[in-house]
């Protein structure tokens, strides 16, 4: 019985990223408050993830309190990122590269948006263009 239980989790498993849609044609224009360069972008069931990198001077530091995408008439909260924590300072290391997820909730795809990333530096704003 267990070994049916384990068979069907694994099934189970194995199912649940057929659901996703990792789209990886979208340019992004950064600014410079913040460089922004987005690499895809994951539509979940459940949640829109951003995976990119921010990009900076070595050595230096900045932080991101909060993040959000606005597409056409919606906004989106951000609402986890990993790589950095929101509200956090962070430092550059040598390559000034941090790689990051942001979160945000489930939305349908989109052919342009913008990144909002509040820093104590001002607003960061990134334009994300589907190619």
């Amino acid at each position: 019985m267990k070994c049916i239980s384990m068979i069907i989790a694994g099934a189970m498993a194995l199912a649940m990223p057929l659901n996703a849609k990792v789209v990886k044609r979208y340019a992004s224009t950064p600014d410079a408050t913040l460089a922004v360069v987005v690499d895809s972008i994951d539509f979940r069931k459940d949640l829109t993830r951003i995976y990119g990198k921010f990009t900076g001077t070595p050595h230096t530091s900045n932080r991101v309190d909060s993040a959000i995408l606005k597409s056409g008439k919606q906004t989106y909260n951000g609402n986890d990122i990993d790589g950095v924590d929101f509200k956090r300072y962070f430092q550059w290391e040598d390559d000034g590269c941090i790689l990051v997820e942001i979160d945000f909730p489930a939305m349908k795809q989109f052919k342009f948006a913008r990144l909002h990333l509040s820093t104590p530096r001002g607003e960061s704003v990134t334009n994300l263009t589907r190619k």
